[in-house]
C-alpha cells in the first residue's frame, strides 16, 4: 500500500492500482501517462501560477511512463522555496538504477536558450518515501530565484524539462 504522491490526496492505494487513482484526473493533468520513448529519453512539463505569487501552490502531477516504469512530476510551493520531485512509482532498489535531470527554464524555451534554468541531477525518488519528505528530494528553488524566471513569462509561467539515465 503506497500513498498518492499529490500534497492534498491523502488516499493510500496498492502500488497496482496507482495509475488507476492517478488515472481519474483528480490529482493528475494527463489521465493516461505520456510515454516518454528510449531514443529521447526526456520530456517536458509546463506551469503557470494563476494568483498570488506569495501563496503555498500545490499543481496536478504530471505523470510518465518510461520503460514500463510509471513517474510522476510531483511539484509544490511552500514556506518561500519551490520543490520539484521527480517520484517513481517503484521501490528504492528500482530507482537505484536510474538517473534523471530536472531543469527548471523559461515558458517555452529549451533550457539551452533560457536565460536562466536551474538543475537537479540525481535519482528519482521511490513512492515507498516518506510523503512528507519528498518534496526535499529534487530540485529546491528560493522565490528569487523562480522570480527570475517567472518575469519573462507574461502569464507566470515556467517550463521543467527532463532526461532519464539508466545507470
Amino acid at each position: 500500500i503506497v500513498s498518492c504522491p499529490k500534497v492534498s490526496c491523502r488516499e493510500m492505494i496498492p502500488l497496482s492500482k496507482l495509475m488507476d487513482h492517478l488515472g481519474t484526473k483528480t490529482c493528475t493533468f494527463n489521465a493516461v501517462p505520456k510515454v516518454i520513448d528510449n531514443t529521447s529519453k526526456s520530456g517536458r512539463a509546463e506551469f503557470r501560477i494563476s494568483g498570488d505569487l506569495d501563496l503555498a501552490w500545490t499543481w496536478k502531477m504530471y505523470t510518465y511512463s518510461y520503460e514500463d516504469k510509471g513517474f510522476a512530476i510531483f511539484p509544490i510551493k511552500s514556506e518561500n522555496h519551490y520543490y520539484f520531485t521527480m517520484v517513481m512509482f517503484d521501490s528504492d532498489e528500482v530507482c537505484s538504477k536510474y538517473n534523471i535531470e530536472m531543469e527548471v527554464h523559461d515558458w517555452r524555451s529549451t533550457s539551452k536558450d533560457s536565460e536562466v534554468s536551474f538543475k537537479f541531477c540525481g535519482r528519482p525518488c521511490s513512492i515507498d518515501e516518506d510523503k512528507k519528505e519528498l518534496k526535499y528530494l529534487g530540485l529546491t528553488l528560493n522565490n528569487r530565484s523562480m522570480e527570475k524566471i517567472l518575469k519573462k513569462s507574461k502569464d507566470n509561467s515556467f517550463s521543467l524539462s527532463f532526461s532519464f539515465f539508466q545507470k
